[in-house]
């Protein structure tokens, strides 16, 4: 019992997935499955033919033919093949007396009718089946008794076909509004991931114009200041190159650190390095003066640790403010830096007096302080940046402290 138990179960398993890999190629060949159903229900029907005469089997295997056939189309085209399996049947009065096997297949026809077609001509073929249920009662010599039990009989299999038909509407229209929601859950996700690889691109991109943006306006700086320096003191134009190299290994860097988000370094050794954060306002000051730029560094309240996203921002901020003022501001002009801790905010202000008329960059200041907005506002921050009434330029980027948990 046990044995038998267990060699059957793989069994019935395997035969239970050849059943279900049936179905579901004949779900996606409807006409192929159609024309085996027609052709197994006119073998039956022709099959209970044998005895007749020939004249009556004549009659009967053309209906039989004439209400089978229009089956293999029932799923493509049901109201055309209700059409003629009800037409067969008023022909199979006219020419046969007896009853056929194949009348089963206008109970399959309404089936499909109801399941398959709109629901206006479902209800309209269903009127039609339940009409001619009575011609076919008529048909019967005893009408009182063979007549109205025939009649009883067709029409309770008429309504289980319209109810079995009805069900099976139901589970379509089901199985279609889960595979819209699937399709519109794998739309949605599709585009949840090309606008979260955007925003990457997007933040990459910020990072790497901060970081050789500033680096590169500290590099032209000295490298101007450095070539009229060598012609009269050749041991600052060493101090100045010094400097140029510092800046670029720093950049060089901080650039590897943000290029290594678009590949997979698995299996490198990849240099580990914090980022840059508040802390490091100092050091950006200090690499900002020796460019050439008279620039001081203020703090006022008490400083406390932030959140790694908002020291990053108030770093990048910083940075690219004191870039833009290396850029655009001129010769001569002087720049602070203020970093100012109240309450749950921290604010950040960069104002220089420069005249503004320093070389243009190739993308001017447009494009920084956009990136400098894209760092504060989604963190809940305002910056604001603009002319100076008494002349130069400020920029205010104020932000939520967070915590440095976070």
């Amino acid at each position: 019992m046990t044995a038998g138990a267990t060699s059957g179960g793989p069994g019935r398993a395997y035969a239970g997935l050849v059943l279900r890999r049936a179905l579901s190629g004949f779900d996606r060949h409807p006409v192929l499955a159609d024309t085996l159903l027609a052709a197994v229900l006119g073998g039956f029907a022709l099959s209970t033919l044998f005895g007749e005469a020939f004249t009556a089997t004549f009659a009967t295997v053309l209906s039989t033919v004439l209400l089978v056939a229009p089956l293999a189309l029932r799923r493509r085209y049901p109201v055309g093949s209700f059409a003629a399996v009800m037409l067969a049947c008023g022909l199979e009065l006219l020419l046969v007396d007896e009853f056929l096997a194949a009348n089963a297949a206008a109970l399959v026809a309404l089936y499909s009718l109801v399941a398959y077609a709109p629901r206006r001509l479902a209800v309209a073929g269903a009127a039609v089946a339940y009409a001619g249920t009575v011609p076919f009662a008529l048909h019967f010599d005893d009408l009182v008794e063979a007549g109205i039990l025939a009649w009883l009989v067709l029409c309770v299999h008429l309504t289980l076909a319209i109810v079995l038909g009805d069900r099976r509407r139901v589970a379509l229209t089901e199985r279609a509004a889960i595979e819209d929601r699937a399709r519109l859950l794998a739309a949605e996700l599709e585009h949840q991931a090309a606008l979260a690889t955007a925003l990457e691109r997007e933040r990459i991109a910020r990072e790497l114009h901060d970081v050789v943006g500033h680096a590169l306006a500290v590099v032209v700086a000295q490298a101007d200041g450095g070539r009229y320096a060598a012609r009269s003191d050749p041991g600052a134009a060493v101090g100045v190159l010094d400097t140029i190299s510092a800046t670029a290994r720093d950049a060089l860097a901080e650039m590897r650190r943000a290029v290594g988000a678009l590949r997979d370094q698995e299996g490198e050794e990849a240099p580990l390095r914090p980022a840059a954060g508040a802390e490091d306002l100092g050091a950006l000051v200090e690499r900002t003066r020796e460019a050439g730029l008279t620039v001081d560094l203020a703090e006022e309240g008490s400083p406390r640790p932030l959140a790694p996203g908002a020291s990053l921002t108030i770093y990048r901020v910083a940075q690219e403010a004191l870039t833009n003022v290396l850029k655009h501001a001129g010769t001569g002009t002087h720049a602070t830096v203020a970093l100012r801790w109240a309450g749950d905010e921290v604010e950040l202000v960069v104002r220089d007096d420069g005249s503004g008329d320093g070389k243009p960059s190739a993308d001017g200041t447009g494009r920084g302080l956009a990136g400098m907005r894209a760092r504060v506002e989604p963190r809940g921050g305002t910056l604001t940046a603009g002319p100076r009434p008494e002349g130069g330029f400020e920029v205010r980027a104020r932000i939520p402290a967070g915590s440095a948990a976070s």
